[in-house]
């Protein structure tokens, strides 16, 4: 029987400012025979923040990489968002609230981020990595502009999500797909976010065109989940037509694969935004690999290794 397994790691909790309840896995050097967690020999860690629809397990390469990174000095705290998967209980405290990426606000996974964070903190870490996996990109980005720590990023499969969603919805713009959703938003008395009696869209508002007629992804959400989405750093910060305006003063590393469905340009072209944005910027742009860097597992891990332990 062949099975895959990853590194033993302990199931963590903590909150964020809403009293959410985040739930992710930690992998620490020695884990498996060290009860205290604050305990630990390794200095850095890297907060994985997963994409549209995904959660902090099901990324093969995340299994990965809790063996690698600890084996090299490095811990790995791989986190659910509010925005994991499609639909999910939450819990608020003790309030159950459906959250996931059909439902919940964009701009929620900000808090997960920061509560991560200070979880990292609070455990004595004093070298934090964010890394990001498609969507989880823009997130970690979004962060680290306005954040008045730094940061230093990892960023997987970056693509631009203002034109993905262009292609999808063509030939209705962004900006009239959002005028239009608007204008039926149900009033904040109405608000039934944590029933089950949800606001969702016709499967044809979102979703993407891959780079064949067998690669078609339709993505079932809510309209205010859309609308949070459409005017957020989903579709601003990785806009290569748009070219907003920013920087962060961190060190950057991008794997974007030859084979990436979902990323409407030339990784080169890619590349070469991205080196624009931030202090240092290291692309790995060979892998002959697709959005879920299937295959290539291995020695893109060991890539990143090496960067994080050559840094400035």
């Amino acid at each position: 029987m062949n099975y895959l397994c990853s590194s033993l790691g302990k199931l963590v909790s903590f909150r964020n400012s809403k009293n959410f309840e985040i739930i992710g896995l930690l992998f620490q050097y020695g884990s498996c025979i060290n009860e205290d967690i604050s305990n630990h020999l390794n200095k850095k860690i890297v907060i994985h923040i997963h994409g549209n629809y995904g959660n902090f397990y099901q990324n093969k390469f995340i299994w990965l990489m809790s063996k690698l990174y600890c084996e090299n000095g490095v811990d790995f705290l791989t986190i659910n968002t509010s925005a994991h998967d499609g639909l999910a209980e939450g819990y608020y405290g003790k309030d159950l609230k459906y959250v996931g990426g059909g439902v919940a606000e964009y701009q929620d996974s900000q808090l997960d981020i920061q509560s991560a964070i200070d979880f990292a903190d609070s455990l004595g870490y004093t070298d934090i990595i964010l890394q990001g996996h498609s969507l989880g990109c823009d997130k970690v980005i979004d962060y680290v502009i306005h954040s008045t720590r730094k940061f230093d990023i990892i960023l997987l499969s970056p693509v631009d999500g203002y034109a993905v969603q262009k292609d999808w919805i063509k030939p209705e713009t962004i900006e009239n797909q959002i005028e239009r959703l608007s204008k039926e938003l149900p009033d904040q008395s109405c608000d039934n976010w944590g029933n089950a009696d949800l606001d969702w869209l016709n499967h044809n508002e979102y979703g993407a065109n891959g780079n064949n007629e067998d690669w078609i992804y339709e993505i079932p959400i809510t309209r205010k989940a859309l609308l949070s989405i459409l005017t957020g750093s989903a579709c601003k910060y990785l806009n290569l037509s748009l070219d907003p305006e920013f920087y962060a003063d961190v060190n950057a590393i991008a794997y974007i694969g030859k084979n990436d469905a979902l990323l409407f340009c030339s990784s080169e072209k890619m590349s070469k935004y991205l080196s624009k944005k931030f202090k240092s910027f290291l692309p790995i742009l060979d892998f002959d690999a697709d959005h879920d860097i299937i295959g290539v597992e291995e020695e893109l891990v060991n890539r990143i290794i090496l960067w994080i332990q050559n840094r400035n």
